[in-house]
């Protein structure tokens, strides 16, 4: 059977815009758009000859800077000033970072208000994530490359994403679920086990309903609006149903506000 031809993903007239060619294409010329844990950049710079374009990273790797600038910082601690960009964008740079809350802190902050945010990360539930990882840890401690550093630092998802995000005044404009494709694999030494690799886990799926491709990547875009969007509750009253936050308080019980039942702490 001959392969099909895919064609180019294209953003239907009621669909929103997200995957990152779009969004790039999507804003206006003269945007300072800041590429976070850019390696030797994030996307062809070249393309976007209209945006001022700032890669970060911490260090110095190949890549096409004609059309931006380049600064070496983490991205838990960014050299820039508070709403400096009209645009971010962190592809596959979270799942790396040594502390991910100080990441997101730091996005946020040198984010313009109503500015976006595009991200993408890797589903630590997925069997792409886990098997990434114990590929790092087989080179690690078996291959005996004990200077290696494990990549994926952080367990990143949907869920956890969104909670930094609304914490901080990001709200969700649009996202998608990846299966995965294994592109890392592209690597010279493993590139030769990537076809069969995907084909034996294609005939898994056909043979017995088993998809270990799905749901591996989420991409997000995040606009700023400053209201902190996630509410905190810890308590929830037996009696009504009415909820409290009681973070920090020590006592053997507590008295509901609204029907005045006694509640055990939890």
């Amino acid at each position: 059977m001959s392969a099909y031809q895919a064609s180019k993903l294209e953003r239907g007239p009621d669909e929103a815009v997200l995957f990152l060619r779009e969004f790039l294409a999507s804003l206006p010329e003269g945007s300072h758009v800041l590429d976070a844990g850019c390696g030797g950049t994030s996307f062809p710079y070249p393309e976007y000859p209209g945006l001022r374009l700032t890669g970060v990273d911490v260090k110095t790797m190949p890549g096409d800077f004609a059309h931006g600038l380049r600064a070496l910082a983490t991205m838990e601690r960014l050299p820039f000033a508070d709403r400096t960009f009209d645009a971010v964008v962190s592809n596959y740079t979270m799942e790396h970072v040594d502390d991910l809350g100080a990441t997101w802190d730091e996005l946020v902050r040198v984010l313009k208000d109503g500015g976006r945010m595009f991200v993408a990360v890797p589903n630590s539930h997925s069997f792409d994530d886990h098997f990434y990882r114990f590929a790092g840890y087989f080179a690690k401690y078996v291959l005996m490359k004990l200077k290696k550093r494990l990549e994926h630092q952080q367990r990143t998802d949907f869920q956890r994403s969104l909670r930094h995000a609304y914490r901080r005044g990001m709200v969700l404009e649009c996202f998608c679920e990846c299966p995965a494709g294994f592109s890392w694999m592209r690597d010279d030494r493993t590139r030769p086990l990537q076809p069969g690799f995907v084909k034996a886990l294609a005939a898994l799926k056909r043979a017995t309903g088993l998809d270990l491709f799905r749901e591996s990547n989420y991409i997000m875009l995040l606009r700023k609006e400053g209201l902190g969007r996630l509410r905190r509750v810890s308590h929830v009253c037996r009696q009504c149903g009415q909820h409290a936050d009681l973070t920090g308080v020590s006592a053997d019980s507590w008295i509901c506000p609204w029907c005045r039942t006694e509640n055990v702490f939890h």
